[in-house]
Formats: structure tokens, C-alpha cells, sequence
């Protein structure tokens, strides 16, 4: 079975059918990670402005909050530290965005930073604190459908049907020990995070730092996401419209899954991490970066009310309070 999809521009298709080469098809992690980091045609791989509340950006995060985020980030961080030496630390930022960094306009106590982008070499030392915002997010992801054919979970990949891309049923892998329910439904869809604990795996592997990590993000229980989620969780943005064709205009929209919290908090118990925590970013910046929220409360000049504004957008569970996670750790 196929599911076509709109028209895809000639140079995507030409590039896609380059990285297929003989292959019958991609893996659809194999094509998320194409379609968002291929040199030069994926949506992360060029230089252009993907975050804002601007017509030609394709969603927000709260990277675009400006100072107050930044400010709230740094006295969680150190809230989390205790009484260690900041100065020993490096302030490590993953996928910032081009030309914007979270400490670039921010005072903070820590002894240096240091900025990486979406597709750069992740080497640390010493002691850190790692920090990112919707990155795990950004990674390759797996996708399932039940079978109406098979009445059974198929794994899809993604193939060039004429001068279309198409999603295709694939073999099962024996071991994917995902224990997909068995009373699904012909039609019903399931989305696999695999890339974020592979990212995972990669940054807590190197065991040459320790310090804290950080990362603010979207996601779900496992029980959550095998019973509660029958049309998968990902999606794709595209001028800050929300759609469920993955396939529609490939390198030009973004690509996203929600997480998998059990998968992640197991792999830092698995790597030494302790003082383990995941809390909706409402409640994790009310337990931790208390003192600059009664700063914003006390004011009083005029321009309280856009101030307040942000910290609406950043607590309130109308906005990203609620469905934002912080997910912490050190070690």
C-alpha cells in the first residue's frame, strides 16, 4: 500500500532519488534525517530564519522570548548547582539558531559559553552545563501504521513512485521491543523518537565532562503514546501551520515527534546521572527561578505589561507552560 503525496519541487525529488540510489526505499528515519539535515537542500542544513512570529518563519519556540527566558534559564541553572564554583563551568548552548545564541544579550555567572548549531561536532571537557531548547525534537524519528491488509503493525519507509514520494509498508523489525498494542486499528499510527535517544546515547556516552544538562521540550509517557495516541504524534510546520503530510514539500517544512520520557529518563539513570528531574516548564521555573518571577511581579513601570506578556507565554498552561517539559540531570 502507498500514500501519495502532493508534487514535490524537481530539485527535491532529483536529491532524494541521488540518496536513494539503488535502494527500494528509505527507512523513515533514514528520510527525516535527509529531509532536515541533507547537504545543501535540508530544512536545518540552510542558513535561514526558521523561528519567529514572522509570516516566512515556520513556528516559535521560546528561544524568541528574548532576555527574560534567558534570564529564567541561567537562575534555574544555578538553583540546580548549589553552592558549586560557576566560574568552573562552561555554559554550553545546543542548536541554537543562526545568529542567535541564549546568553548573547544575558549577564551570567558562568567562567565561559560556548554556542553550537543544528549539525555541529559535539566535543565537551570538564565541567558544563548543557543546555538546549527543542532539540531532541529535531532528530529522525521511526514511523508505524497498522495494517489494514495485514491487520498488524507495519514499519513504513519512503520510496519515489514516478516523480512522487510515497510512504511504503516495510518489514517489521524483529527486534524493535516497542511492544506496540495489539488491539490497533487499520489506519491507526504510531511515531517512534529513535533519533533523540540515539542523540542521547551519543552526548552522555563521552564521559570527559560532567556537570548539568538541561533541555526544554515536547513529549509524552510511553502508556501515553502506545494507548492514548492512535494517530502518532508527529508532524510537520510550515508557516506556522501545522499538517500531517510528512512527505509534502520534503526540506521545506519541519519534521517533529514528540518524546518518549521514559526512553530518555532511563538513559541518563543509565549514565550516571542523578538529582534526575522532569516537570512541565510551568512548574519547573515556579520550583527554580523563583526570585525572577517576584522581580517581574513587583514592577511597576510601564513596560510591565510586555514583560508580563512573556512571562504569560513562558508559565501559563494556555501557552507553553503545560505542554513544554524541562527534563534535568547531573552527574
Amino acid at each position: 500500500m502507498t500514500l501519495p503525496t502532493p508534487k514535490a519541487p524537481a530539485k527535491t525529488i532529483n536529491a532524494f532519488k541521488t540518496a536513494l540510489g539503488n535502494r527500494n526505499f528509505m527507512t523513515f528515519d533514514a528520510f527525516v534525517s535527509w529531509a532536515l539535515y541533507n547537504v545543501p537542500y535540508g530544512y536545518y542544513a540552510r542558513s535561514r530564519q526558521r523561528v519567529g512570529k514572522h509570516k516566512q518563519s515556520d513556528f516559535y519556540t521560546s528561544s524568541v522570548l528574548g532576555s527574560l527566558w534567558a534570564e529564567l534559564v541561567v537562575e534555574s541553572c544555578v538553583d540546580l548547582l548549589g553552592n558549586q564554583n560557576l566560574l568552573d563551568f562552561t555554559f554550553v548552548e545546543i542548536a541554537a539558531e543562526p545568529g542567535n545564541s541564549l546568553l548573547e544579550k544575558t549577564d551570567h555567572p558562568f567562567g565561559d559559553q560556548k554556542v553550537l548549531r543544528l549539525g555541529d561536532s559535539i566535543k565537551l571537557s570538564g565541567k558544563v552545563v548543557v543546555y538546549s531548547n527543542e532539540w531532541l525534537d529535531a532528530q529522525p524519528f521511526r514511523h508505524f501504521r497498522f495494517s489494514y491488509d495485514k491487520k498488524d503493525w507495519v514499519e513504513t519507509g519512503v520510496t519515489l513512485s514516478g516523480d512522487q514520494l510515497v510512504e511504503v509498508e516495510i518489514d517489521l523489525p524483529e527486534k524493535h521491543n516497542l511492544n506496540l498494542p495489539p488491539n490497533g486499528k487499520p489506519g491507526d499510527l504510531f511515531d517512534w523518537p529513535s533519533g533523540a535517544r540515539h542523540t542521547m546515547d551519543s552526548l552522555f556516552s563521552d564521559q570527559s565532562w560532567d556537570g548539568l544538562f538541561l533541555t526544554f521540550d515536547y513529549g509524552l509517557p510511553l502508556d501515553v503514546l502506545l494507548h492514548h495516541r492512535p494517530q502518532g504524534t508527529a508532524r510537520a510546520y510550515y508557516r506556522h501551520t501545522m499538517n500531517n503530510d510528512l512527505l509534502a514539500i520534503p526540506c521545506e517544512q519541519d519534521l517533529t515527534c514528540h518524546l518518549c520520557w521514559d526512553d530518555l529518563l532511563e538513559c541518563m539513570k543509565e549514565n550516571s546521572f542523578f538529582d534526575i528531574g522532569l516537570k512541565t516548564q510551568e512548574s519547573f521555573f515556579l520550583s527554580h527561578a523563583t526570585k525572577r518571577i517576584k522581580k517581574e511581579f513587583e514592577k511597576e513601570s510601564k513596560s510591565h505589561d510586555s514583560q508580563m506578556q512573556t512571562i504569560k507565554e513562558i508559565l501559563h498552561p494556555a501557552h507553553l507552560g503545560h505542554g513544554m517539559y524541562a527534563l534535568w540531570g547531573k552527574r
